[in-house]
């Protein structure tokens, strides 16, 4: 073999190695960059799962407070009513208690 020929073949062997190192960078390239969009689009998901259950918790938030309120509303309608019946109660009883002494 000749300089010459060392030289062409070397330079073969480099321009197929160059060739084979970047088809296997362009495979890894390929599959990371799947990855990440795999991992984008679960991370996407979940925050569509997260916002969706934010919005039911908010939703049963102003629920419960409505409900609270309403609560309260009912509780101060009705402390009238049973302190009027209380006192109607403890005045009939203090009749009856006055008759009974009165005999």
């Amino acid at each position: 073999m000749t300089v010459l020929e060392i030289m062409a073949w070397s330079l073969i062997a480099a321009t197929v190695a160059w060739g084979l190192a970047m088809s296997r960078a362009a495979a890894a390239i390929s599959r990371l960059r799947r990855d990440m969009q795999d991992e984008v689009r679960h991370w996407q998901d979940d925050a569509a799962v997260a916002r969706a259950q934010a919005a039911m918790m908010a939703s049963e938030m102003a629920s419960w407070a409505a409900g609270c309120k309403q609560g309260r509303e009912d509780m101060m309608s009705v402390v009238p009513l049973l302190v009027s019946a209380h006192e109607q109660l403890a005045g009939s009883s203090h009749a009856a208690a006055d008759a009974d002494c009165q005999h």
